[in-house]
C-alpha cells in the first residue's frame, strides 16, 4: 500500500492534478500511521515469541496494541467513505480509473489488485492479528508470566471485532462495506454425479466453496474449489428431490448402517474384554464417513449468472436450507458490496485462512472430533416438551426438534400449534432415535404466512447427564424465553446375529440367552423399542393382528440375521411388530412364569379374593421372586413397557385390563405335562381368566411403585 501511495503521488504530480487533495486524504486516511504502528507491533511480536523481551516488552506491545486499535477504529469508520470516494473519482476521471483498476503488487507473478482491494487489506489484517494472539495464547503455559497479558490482549481484540461487527454478523448501515463472514458450514456437493464433502463460506460479497482436510480438532486445511460473487448468484427456490438428480453409484444407506451396527458390536465386545484389534475402529470411521456423505437429501441449488452454471448441494435440515437461502437473498438485496467487480481466488483464499481460526459452525462438529472425545450417542432419547415461559405477548407457537447424526441435523419431531397463548403448554412426548449423535437442536417458530424463527438452542448431549431415569431440564432459548423439557435415554444395545438358523422360535429361553450372550432375548427388547418408537399412539396396538406375510418375513429374519430383522422392524406395520413379539412368547416351550411355579401363582390368586387385594398382590410377588433371574429380567422389561403403553390409553385404547387379557395367557400358562382337567373347555376358561387376573395384579403393583 505504501509503495502504491508513492506511485500514485508521482502520477498525480502533474501540472493538472487528477484528483483533489481532500479526496486523496479521504482515500489514504490513516494509512501512514497504520503502517508505522503495525510494523513496530510485528517487531514486538517476534521478540515476544523468541522470549527475549520479558514483561517490559509485553507492556510496550500492549500500549502499541491500544494505539493500533485506535488507528484501526478511525480507519474502519472512514473505510466506507474511502471506497465511495474511489468509485466517485473513477466515474468522473478516466485517468484515475485506469490507474486504480490494475495495480501490480508482485512483479514476478504480475499479480494485480484494484485500489478497493488494497484498501481492504487492513480490514483482513484485523482477523490475522486475532489469529496471532490465539496462537500465542495456545502455546503459552497457564503459569507463564506472559499468559495473563496475552489473555487480556485476546479479549481486547475480540471486543474490537465485536464493536465493528467484523465476524459472522450481517452488515449494518454504518459499516456495510466491510467484508465479513455471514455463514459457514460443512456441506455435501454433487460434483459430476458424485457426492463430495465441502465447506461453504458465505461472505457479504462472495460465496466460496472449499475442499477440506481435517487434521484434528485444532486445524483444518482448505483448498478453494470455486467462488461466485454475490451479485452473480441465483437462488433456485424450487423443491428438488435427490431422486431427480443423476447420481453415480448412490450409497445403500441401509446396508451401510447395518455394517456400522455390526462393527459397533465388535467394539462393544472389545470394551468388554474381547480383543478385536484396530481394524474395527478404522472400519467404523470409514462407515461413518460414508454416512456423512450419503444421508443428506434436501437439495439446494445455486446458479452463476456469469457462466450459466449451476451448483448443487445436499442438506439434511430444512432449517439449514432455509437459513442459507434467506441469508443469500437478504445480502443481495441490502448490501453495498466491496470490490463487487474485482474478486479473485487469491483474495478469497487469504480471507478464508484469516477467518478460519475464529470461525464457528453448527454443522460439522462431528468431523472435528478426535480419539479423546466422548463416544457418539446411539440409542433412544425419550423427550417431553412441556411449557414455555417468558413471552411478552400471546403468539401462535410450535416447536421443532432436530437431532444431529454423523454431523448432519435431521428433523425428528414437531409439536402441535398452540394459538394465542402467552404461556404455551405442549406436554408432548417424542422418541428420538440417536444414531451417532452429539446434539439436539430446539427451534421455536411462530406460525405466520412463512414460519418465523423466534428462538433456537443447541443442547449438548452427554453420558454425563443423560440417564435411563427421567431428567428435567430448563432450556434457555433466549434472554427471556425458557423451555422446560424432560429427557430419558435408553442406550443402544448389542445386536449380534444368531449363529444357528432356526434356533429362536420354539427354542428354550435358556438356550436363546446362552447363544446370544444376553440377559434378555434380542427379539423382546428390539420389538419393545420399535413399539415405543412409533406405536404408542396406535389404536389397539397389541389387540390388532399383523400381516401374515410380514410375520413370516420377520420370523425368518430373526432366525437368520438380527441386523436384517432390526431393519425390517422399522419398515413393517406396527401391528406386525407387536404380533411377532407375541408369537415368540407364545411359542416358548415354557412360559416365562415357568411350568413349575404356575400352580402356585394360580392357587395364590384363586385362594385370596378381591376383598384382600393387597395381600394377594404381596403373596404373588413372593412367588415371583422365586423365578429364575433371566425370566424376571424379561418379565420386568415387558411389564414396564405395558405400563408405558397404558399411559397412552386415551390414544391407543389399551387399558390395563386389555393388556392383561392379551399378555396373561402368553406369559402365564400351565405346562403340557401337568394334570389334565376333566372338563378341558371349562378349565381353559377358568385358567385364562386367572392368567389375566394374575398379570393385572403385577401391573397394578408396578404402577403403585
Amino acid at each position: 500500500m505504501m509503495q502504491y501511495k508513492k506511485a500514485i503521488h508521482a502520477t498525480l504530480g502533474t501540472s493538472q492534478p487528477v484528483i483533489k487533495e481532500e479526496e486523496e486524504n479521504t482515500i489514504f486516511f490513516k494509512i501512514d500511521e497504520l503502517y508505522e504502528v503495525h510494523t513496530a507491533f510485528l517487531g514486538d511480536l517476534k521478540t515476544i515469541v523468541s522470549h527475549e523481551g520479558g514483561d517490559v516488552l509485553i507492556g510496550e506491545a500492549f500500549k502499541r496494541l491500544a494505539d493500533m486499535f485506535e488507528l484501526y477504529s478511525a480507519f474502519l469508520h472512514n473505510y466506507g467513505q474511502a471506497i465511495e470516494t474511489v468509485k466517485k473519482c473513477s466515474a468522473s476521471n478516466p485517468q484515475f480509473k485506469k490507474i486504480v483498476s490494475t495495480i501490480v503488487v508482485n512483479l514476478q507473478t504480475e499479480q494485480s489488485l484494484t485500489l478497493e482491494d488494497l484498501l481492504h487489506k487492513p480490514v483482513a489484517r484485523v482477523q490475522i492479528n486475532a489469529m496471532v494472539f490465539n496462537d500465542l495464547l495456545r502455546e503459552t503455559a497457564a503459569n507463564h508470566p506472559d499468559h495473563q497479558p496475552l489473555r487480556q490482549a485476546q479479549k481486547i481484540i475480540q471486543m474490537f471485532l465485536n464493536q465493528f461487527n467484523v465476524c459472522q454478523r450481517l452488515p449494518t448501515e454504518s459499516n456495510r462495506n466491510l467484508r465479513r463472514m455471514v455463514r459457514n458450514s460443512f456441506i455435501v456437493e454433487l460434483v459430476d454425479g458424485h457426492r463430495k464433502l465441502r465447506h461453504l463460506f458465505l461472505f457479504n460479497d462472495v460465496i466460496a466453496c472449499a475442499k477440506y482436510k481435517a487434521l484434528g480438532r485444532d486445524r483444518i486445511d482448505y483448498e478453494l474449489k470455486w467462488f461466485i460473487p454475490l451479485k452473480d448468484i441465483t437462488v433456485y427456490e424450487e423443491a428438488y428431490s435427490a431422486a431427480e438428480l443423476k447420481e453415480s453409484s448412490p450409497a445403500n444407506i441401509s446396508q451401510v448402517k447395518r455394517n456400522l451396527r455390526s462393527v459397533r458390536d465388535q467394539l462393544i465386545l472389545e470394551a468388554n474384554g474381547v480383543r478385536t484389534g484396530d481394524k474395527y475402529r478404522r472400519k467404523l470411521a470409514d462407515l461413518e464417513s460414508q454416512l456423512v456423505l450419503a444421508t443428506p437429501n434436501l437439495v439446494l441449488r445455486l446458479g452463476n449468472k456469469a457462466n450459466n452454471k449451476t451448483v448443487t448441494f445436499f442438506l439434511s435440515s430444512d432449517f439449514e436450507r432455509t437459513q442459507w437461502m434467506d441469508s443469500i437473498t437478504s445480502l443481495k438485496q441490502k448490501c453495498n458490496l466491496p470490490g463487487a467487480n474485482t474478486i479473485n481466488s487469491l483474495e478469497v483464499t487469504a480471507f478464508i485462512v484469516a477467518m478460519q481460526k475464529g470461525m464457528k459452525t453448527e454443522m460439522g462438529s462431528y468431523l472435528m472430533r478426535n480419539t479423546n472425545d466422548e463416544s457418539l450417542l446411539v440409542g433412544d432419547l425419550h423427550m417431553t416438551v412441556q411449557g414455555l415461559g417468558g413471552l411478552e405477548q400471546p403468539a401462535d407457537l410450535y416447536i421443532c426438534v432436530e437431532v444431529d447424526s454423523y454431523g448432519h441435523y435431521f428433523r425428528k419431531a414437531t409439536t402441535k400449534l398452540i394459538c394465542r397463548s402467552q404461556t404455551p403448554l405442549w406436554n408432548e412426548s417424542f422418541m428420538l432415535e440417536l444414531e451417532g449423535s452429539q446434539n439436539v437442536r430446539i427451534l421455536l417458530y411462530e406460525a405466520k404466512d412463512r414460519p418465523l424463527l423466534r428462538a433456537k438452542h443447541i443442547l449438548k448431549l452427554s453420558h454425563n447427564w443423560l440417564k435411563e431415569t427421567t431428567q428435567i431440564r430448563t432450556i434457555k432459548l433466549s434472554e427471556t424465553l425458557e423451555l422446560t423439557c424432560s429427557f430419558r435415554f435408553v442406550p443402544g444395545e448389542l445386536c449380534r446375529a444368531t449363529t444357528k438358523p432356526g434356533a429362536l422360535f420354539g427354542a428354550k429361553m435358556s438356550q436363546v440367552l446362552k447363544r446370544e450372550k444376553r440377559d434378555i432375548p434380542f427379539i423382546i427388547s428390539a420389538c419393545i423399542r420399535e413399539v415405543e418408537r412409533r406405536g404408542m399412539l396406535e389404536v389397539g396396538c397389541y389387540r390388532v393382528s399383523g400381516s401374515a406375510s410380514d410375520l413370516s418375513k420377520l420370523k425368518k429374519a430373526f432366525e437368520s440375521d438380527a441386523y436384517e430383522a432390526e431393519q425390517l422392524l422399522r419398515e413393517v406395520d406396527i401391528h406386525s411388530v407387536t404380533g411377532i413379539l407375541k408369537t415368540f412368547l407364545r411359542e416358548l416351550p415354557e412360559a416365562l412364569f415357568t411350568d413349575q411355579l404356575y400352580p402356585r401363582f394360580f392357587d395364590t390368586f384363586s385362594t385370596l379374593s378381591n376383598n384382600n387385594e393387597s395381600t394377594r398382590i404381596n403373596e404373588l410377588l413372593k412367588v415371583f421372586e422365586e423365578l429364575p433371574q433371566a425370566n424376571k429380567a424379561s418379565i420386568s422389561l415387558i411389564l414396564d413397557h405395558l405400563i408405558r403403553v397404558h399411559e397412552k390409553e386415551a390414544d391407543n385404547k389399551m387399558s390395563l385390563h386389555n393388556l392383561a387379557m392379551v399378555f396373561g395367557p402368553t406369559l402365564i400358562r400351565p405346562g403340557q405335562t401337568q394334570v389334565k382337567q376333566k372338563d378341558p373347555l371349562a378349565a381353559s376358561t377358568v385358567d385364562v381368566m386367572a392368567q389375566a387376573g394374575i398379570l393385572y395384579c403385577f401391573l397394578q403393583a408396578r404402577i403403585k411403585n
